[in-house]
């Protein structure tokens, strides 16, 4: 695929998409506000948390299809009551198709029935005629399970609405081919969020995607490539020099922590073996390595495996 930033948006669009994203961050920031009332502990994930830290709205502006939340699994009965009580209905297909790691909420204008194609990872999702509706919320629970696994269950509560910056930047890595969305927002970070080396509140601790990466050798191999891959497209975005070199230094000193960071028994097992063996999850083959909203998007058309609009 091509790494042109075609996510970026100019003029028209730019304005209807900035006036549509933020009533989702409006939503959003309900649902967590909702949740924190109760003692319920919900984050935002994905394009709309990268939005959610960044400084310059104009450049982190880029589709986005739905609200992503992660939330505790011991915590899921009540987050479904929550929703509920918000006027949110749920597609418990989705909790079938992902053993209760995932459950997606509609809101109730919508027939729930058959809409086991808008979870981003169900194995059982046709191709319908039309694209799935916008107001639907997925809220992934102590995990987000895609090509990796990034472990959130201790994590939840180091900011206030998304999740950390650094379980960020892993979530958009860990893909194994990498999307030029997911690019995109990995940019966007390096440009807003101010560097550091400890869990400070909003601020993107490379510490932690170091020892992250020392412990899972698959996800250090494909963080680490895909770190080269947006390096190698920096000059494709509107960037200044300086934003550029800026942005070049936080991933490759990522790099380099990367690098240096002892190794756990496990990975360096497994960085015998390599890649004989697959190092990623394989999941739905056609829609492996996607972003998650290219995949909705994707279930949209009638062939189920073409781009994303």
């Amino acid at each position: 695929m091509s790494y042109s930033p075609t996510s970026l948006l100019h003029d028209g669009p730019l304005q209807v998409a900035s006036t549509r994203h933020e009533e989702m961050m409006v939503e959003a920031r309900r649902i967590v506000d909702a949740g924190n009332d109760r003692g319920l502990v919900l984050r935002l994930t994905g394009g709309l948390a990268v939005r959610h830290y960044s400084i310059d709205l104009e450049f982190a502006e880029r589709e986005y299809s739905d609200i992503d939340l992660v939330g505790l699994a011991r915590q899921a009965g009540e987050i479904g009551e929550l929703f509920g009580d918000l006027g949110y209905e749920e597609n418990t297909s989705v909790a079938t198709a992902t053993l209760s790691s995932q459950r997606q909420y509609l809101k109730r204008l919508h027939n729930v029935e058959s809409n086991a194609h808008m979870h981003k990872r169900a194995h059982f999702a046709p191709s319908l005629p039309g694209p799935p509706p916008l107001d639907h919320v997925d809220v992934f629970l102590d995990w987000i399970k895609m090509d990796h696994a990034i472990d959130l269950r201790d994590r939840l509560d180091i900011n206030t609405y998304a999740i950390d910056p650094a379980d960020l930047f892993l979530s958009k890595l860990q893909i194994q081919k990498l999307n030029e969305k997911d690019a995109h927002d990995v940019v966007t970070l390096c440009k807003d969020v101010y560097v550091d080396f400890e869990p400070h509140p909003g601020v993107l601790d490379l510490e932690h995607v170091a020892d992250s990466c020392a412990r899972d050798w698959g996800l250090y191999v494909d963080v680490m490539t895909n770190i080269d891959t947006v390096l190698e497209h920096l000059a494709d975005y509107d960037l200044s020099p300086r934003e550029v070199a800026r942005i070049g230094r936080s991933l490759e000193l990522a790099q380099d922590m990367m690098t240096e960071h002892t190794k756990s028994l496990r990975w360096r097992l497994r960085a015998r073996v390599g890649k004989r063996l697959r190092w990623y999850n394989e999941i739905e083959g056609q829609f492996a390595g996607r972003s998650d909203d290219d995949v909705i998007g994707m279930r949209g058309e009638a062939g189920g495996a073409g781009e994303a609009g």
